[in-house]
């Protein structure tokens, strides 16, 4: 039982949940009364999106082992996953007080809710973030954690030092130079007359929906508005756009990486692509007029899409530039984004983004719309109204109502999204001024503009 235990560990580090459910499965009638391999099977089954069934799983687990923090901390994440802050914040601090060095625990509880400056937790984040014992990632958990529980009490000094402590010691490092690089080559390869050739070669389905954009620009909040659509899906952020292009290569005549292989490929791959990325959006929703893919990080591949969906719908989401790239530095990005953990990288990174932007404004076929996260907040229903309308879908009243929706939210905006619309990220950057100089200098190459 060690052996498929320890396999079913690495197919979930490796993101592969439904190979280790598959793997785990035929095992579980003999392993009910053994809590790790419940643990793990909970695990593997909500990663694979049966979270109700991962509840059950782990509430067995901690009936046999009640005093195991880490059974009670992967439940309260679970319970946040699905919105039942509540549980999820009582797990939280029973993981605490059975461990209470649990820094990963700190730092998922910390996104449950809004914290005061009155609670004990932010005199025990400071005691342990004192500790010289800590690990690196310990030290990033941490930092991280008492940043966002003391932007919350509005200590804003402290909570700028503690996430420059939690962004230093996350050990990122970001190649700006091979990043321009390759959005000249993406800019060089999809100009306006190979887009509009090639997008006869593609599908024509009106299903897809691509949300792009920075990260942090509301994205999520998009996606909430438009899956309360009764006819439209949310399918969260996909990596197949960027599998696909990864994949390209393959099928050229000329051996080329991409994008440079694109003008190499038969016309048959851009089709047969778009046909198996349609499954794919079907494996969440069968019936569904439109289904959703909020990739924020697809904004690098609006020419392929052009050309594998010429129908598609594209939205943009835009937020203030120092208001964007401060919310990527203050957030801990699990895996990718390498670019986002020091102030100067995420703005000179923000640069190439709007340079490849206002490539894609001057040859693409169809303009995106254009989302500012302001106006959403300022305008609600004149925005969201607007947006229901650019999908091609008649208005719906309980896009208004986007808080209600009951779909798992797996960003880290998941508690935000389950609240109504308010003003609070707005000119959050206004708090930090005194530290943003090397940003401003990063995004406009002075440390005086940009307000």
């Amino acid at each position: 039982m060690s052996n498929i235990i320890s396999e079913a560990v690495k197919l979930l580090q490796a993101n592969q949940a439904i190979k280790a459910e598959a793997l785990m499965r035929p095992y579980y009638p003999a392993n009910v009364n053994n809590s790790q391999f419940l643990h793990l099977y909970a695990l593997a089954n909500s990663q694979s999106g049966e979270h109700s069934l991962g509840i059950d799983l782990l509430k067995k687990a901690i009936s046999l082992h009640p005093k195991i923090a880490e059974y009670h901390h992967n439940l309260a994440a679970i319970y946040r996953l699905v919105g039942e802050f509540e549980l999820s914040e009582e797990h939280y601090l029973t993981a605490l007080k059975l461990k209470p060095d649990y820094a990963e625990a700190y730092f998922n509880y910390s996104a449950t809710r809004k914290f005061k400056s009155d609670e004990p937790i932010l005199a025990e984040l400071e005691q342990q973030s004192a500790r010289t014992d800590l690990s690196d990632q310990d030290r990033c958990f941490l930092g991280f954690a008492a940043g966002k529980i003391f932007n919350d009490a509005q200590e804003y000094d402290k909570a700028f030092a503690f996430y420059e402590m939690g962004n230093r010691y996350k050990g990122a490092t970001f190649d700006i130079d091979r990043f321009r690089q390759d959005i000249d080559r993406i800019i060089t390869v999809f100009t306006a007359e190979r887009i509009r050739e090639l997008a006869a070669c593609g599908h024509q389905s009106r299903v897809p929906v691509f949300i792009v954009g920075m990260p942090r620009t509301g994205t999520t909040l998009v996606e909430q508005i438009l899956s309360s659509h009764p006819e439209i899906h949310g399918a969260g952020e996909l990596p197949d756009i960027s599998s696909i292009s990864g994949t390209m290569s393959q099928h050229a005549s000329q051996k080329m990486d991409y994008p440079e292989c694109v003008p190499y490929l038969p016309e048959k791959v851009f089709s047969g692509f778009a046909d198996a990325y349609l499954r794919r959006l079907r494996t969440f929703d069968q019936s569904a007029a439109r289904i959703v893919d909020k990739m924020p990080g697809n904004f690098l591949h609006l020419g392929l899409l052009a050309i594998m969906f010429p129908h598609a719908k594209v939205i943009h989401c835009r937020r203030h530039p120092l208001d964007t790239c401060l919310s990527c530095y203050f957030q801990r990005f699990r895996r990718g984004h390498e670019y986002s953990f020091e102030l100067t990288h995420v703005g000179l990174y923000f640069r190439e983004y709007e340079r490849l932007m206002q490539h894609w404004l001057e040859v693409l076929p169809t303009t995106p719309f254009d989302l500012h996260y302001t106006d959403l907040v300022n305008q609600q229903e004149d925005v969201s109204r607007k947006l229901i309308e650019w999908t091609g879908m008649a208005w719906d009243d309980a896009c208004l109502s986007f808080e209600d929706n009951s779909r798992p939210v797996t960003t880290a905006s998941n508690w935000q999204v389950r609240r109504p619309m308010n003003r609070s990220g707005l000119d959050r950057w206004k708090n930090y001024d005194q530290y943003l100089d090397p940003l401003r200098e990063a995004l406009t190459g002075t440390s005086q503009s940009l307000n």
